[in-house]
């Protein structure tokens, strides 16, 4: 079912981006001739709407939030596998911001004042201080006025969304019966296991001295183990992995997740045992298999709920393509770099 969810974060991506600026040494010149080369690309402008460009520095800034976005769905393989689909829809999305905004200052449109402060008031609580707070705004290259109207826009993009796909069909369970039984494949659920584990971790620049201690202190961890220690309170007190904080527990994954040392032995532990010292890229390993699903077809039952979400997305996707098309239409953009074109 995973690759539903994986469809539509790019099918139904609007992502509105805020401005940014390049990056600049402490004398306020460019680092050296790549970075102004690289500036020099960034500002590349690739479209224009009316008298509005879009450059690459706005193709990128969207490219890392779809990225951003598909990391919750998808490992690092297939995220690159998808890295031409991801560049135009940021494309796209870049020329629909501009549209958006233009059809917004058309019709005069305003957010509500409180609920634009209660947003604004909602982020600020994110940080500590007001100095991490106008930070943060710095590095995003922004003022709080240039923030503020970033915060409005989306209140307004949302308001409009909701408006226009209010009135689409509800699905219905027949749709989504007629849906599950025609991709039946969408919804085997491969054999995985759910695993922990305590990471001592092994840097490039660690010396084979540095390496074999941390070998043997991976080796002491497992003979406390081996004494009946508890393994969720050992990784929290030794592992390096951020797993550390839920006792080493990984979650269930399937094959193809862990690099293949990790996978090999995960898969290959019998439920609650643990293995001896395993050596990666990452460092030494001692893993627990705590559970085992075998492959199978998840029932309709189970899958009904994630399909009629995913076709009800699809049709708002529908109207929200139409919407951008008509706008599209009304507009004149010129394409200056055919590598965009779908």
């Amino acid at each position: 079912m995973r690759s539903l969810a994986l469809t539509m974060v790019l099918a139904v991506a609007l992502v509105f981006s805020v401005t940014g600026c390049s990056k600049k040494s402490k004398d306020g010149s460019k680092g050296d001739s790549a970075s102004v080369a690289e500036a020099a690309l960034s500002g590349t402008v690739v479209a224009k709407i009316g008298g509005k460009a879009v450059t690459m520095q706005d193709i990128q800034r969207q490219e890392t939030m779809l990225t951003q976005q598909l990391q919750g769905y998808a490992d690092s393989a297939q995220i690159a596998s998808m890295k031409e689909t991801i560049r135009k829809q940021a494309f796209d999305n870049a020329i629909n911001r501009i549209l958006l905004e233009g059809a917004l200052a058309k019709a005069g449109a305003k957010a509500d004042k409180a609920t634009l402060d209660e947003r604004m008031e909602y982020f600020r609580k994110n940080f500590v201080s007001d100095e991490a707070y106008n930070a943060d705004l710095a590095k995003r290259g922004l003022t709080a006025d240039q923030f503020r109207h970033e915060m409005e826009v989306g209140i307004l993009a949302e308001e409009l969304f909701n408006k226009r796909t209010a009135n689409i069909k509800p699905v219905t369970e027949q749709d989504a019966r007629a849906f599950y039984e025609n991709n039946e494949e969408r919804f085997v659920q491969a054999e995985g296991v759910k695993a922990s584990h305590i990471l001592l971790t092994v840097n490039k620049d660690d010396t084979d001295e540095v390496k074999a201690k941390k070998k043997a202190e991976a080796q002491r961890i497992l003979g406390e183990l081996k004494k009946g220690g508890d393994f969720a309170e050992l990784a929290k007190k030794y592992s390096d992995c951020p797993s550390k904080q839920q006792g080493g527990d990984l979650g269930f994954f399937e094959r193809g997740r862990m690099v293949p040392e990790f996978e090999k032995v995960a898969f290959g532990l019998k439920t609650g045992q643990i293995s001896g010292v395993v050596e990666t890229q990452f460092g030494y390993h001692i893993i627990k298999t705590t559970e085992h699903s075998s492959a199978s077809t998840a029932p309709f039952d189970q899958a009904k709920q994630n399909i009629m979400q995913y076709l009800t997305d699809q049709k708002k996707q529908q109207s929200l393509t139409a919407y951008f098309d008509s706008l599209r239409g009304a507009a004149n953009v010129q394409i200056l770099d055919s590598s965009f074109v779908r």
